[in-house]
């Protein structure tokens, strides 16, 4: 049985974290100050678990959007996630990037954990895969340059517990895919035609379980932090 206090018992670092959001700057600085068990509470407020900034002025509408997706893909609301900068209102990738506020230049980047769609994706890729390799599929002009390295990175990825959907072609015999492609289309379509909220798109990664997804995104912010 775990120690309470030792979850309890927050460092001066952690008590003094008292704004919902934080600036670039903010979140750098203190993520480093933190313990072990208050990086991994860190990550879970700022990054996946807090009301999007994007939405910070309409919090339903975020809650909206997960339940449309959730019942478009017959998932549980608990398995969908925003991350990105629409979550934090900046970017936390690798300088000269970090710390760019969300823009309409910007993805919508969304996560789901979840078993079963993942090892549905697998199919539709090995699927994929096999056509390409075998000539049965010929990718159109502007697909030609990526395909190639689709398979190397997906292959690589899977193995890994997650896929990127936009790597897979938006083709009739892969019907998931072309679901969740739309699904994530009209999202970032209505949310600018309705509310005025611009994106570049939105995208999907599907991690095989959450507990992938917590080590990788652990994994990249660290590596993106210890950079700057």
């Amino acid at each position: 049985m775990g120690n309470i206090r030792s979850y309890l018992q927050l460092s001066e670092k952690a008590l003094k974290i008292d704004e919902v959001y934080l600036s670039p700057d903010s979140f750098l600085s203190t993520y480093f100050e933190l313990e072990p068990l208050e990086k991994k509470s860190f990550l879970s407020h700022f990054i996946i678990n807090n009301n999007p900034y994007i939405f910070k002025s309409v919090p339903i509408l975020y809650q909206q959007i997960i339940q449309y997706l959730a019942q478009e893909l017959e998932l549980e609301n608990a398995d969908i996630k925003l991350i990105g900068s629409a979550k934090t209102g900046f970017s936390i990738s690798p300088n000269p990037d970090y710390g760019k506020p969300f823009s309409g230049k910007s993805d919508l980047d969304f996560t789901i954990f979840n078993e079963a769609l993942f090892n549905k994706l697998k199919i539709e890729f090995n699927l994929w895969a096999n056509q390409y390799e075998n000539q049965n599929l010929v990718p159109k002009e502007s697909e030609k340059k990526y395909w190639n390295d689709n398979l190397t990175i997906v292959r690589k990825n899977l193995d890994r517990g997650f896929i990127d959907t936009y790597k897979i072609p938006n083709r009739s015999i892969f019907p998931l895919t072309m679901k969740i492609n739309n699904c994530l289309f009209l999202i970032s379509f209505k949310l600018n035609e309705i509310h005025g909220i611009n994106s570049s798109k939105a995208s999907l990664r599907v991690y095989k379980n959450e507990q992938l997804f917590l080590n990788q995104l652990k994994l990249n912010t660290e590596y993106i932090l210890k950079s700057l």
